[in-house]
């Protein structure tokens, strides 16, 4: 009761085959082609951005260095602008008779005309 059937299988053509692996191959070059290019891709763009990270870095710094500079300058400039006031006023004292007077009884025991100076001894604060 068996029978046996026949399978007729037919071959298919050569080209066909050929065709089919020419396809095959050209597909696997161009993903091996996308992947190089995304490979590279992806080494330029990590490239620029550690060229970028370094660059921000380095001008952050450049900027801290300043900030700092500008402080130290502008304290300077502050201690110089008190120490202008005061010169000023050095002057105006300066042109100041009365002033000069006094200086010169302080500091050069100078005396006007009957007037007697005494020296007194320094007060010690012990």
């Amino acid at each position: 009761m068996v029978t046996e059937r026949k399978r007729k299988v037919r071959e298919l053509d050569a080209s066909f085959n050929r065709a089919q692996e020419q396809v095959s191959e050209e597909q696997l070059r161009k993903k091996r082609g996308l992947f190089r290019r995304l490979t590279a891709l992806a080494v330029i763009v990590v490239t620029l951005s550690v060229v970028a990270f370094m660059t921000i870095h380095t001008q952050a710094q450049l900027i801290d260095e300043k900030m700092e500079e500008r402080q130290a300058l502008e304290a300077k400039l502050e201690a110089l602008q008190l120490e202008q006031v005061y010169l000023e006023q050095e002057i105006e004292n300066y042109n100041d008779l009365e002033y000069i007077a006094e200086i010169a009884r302080r500091d050069y025991f100078l005396a006007k005309d009957g007037e007697i100076l005494f020296k007194l001894p320094k007060l010690s604060t012990d």
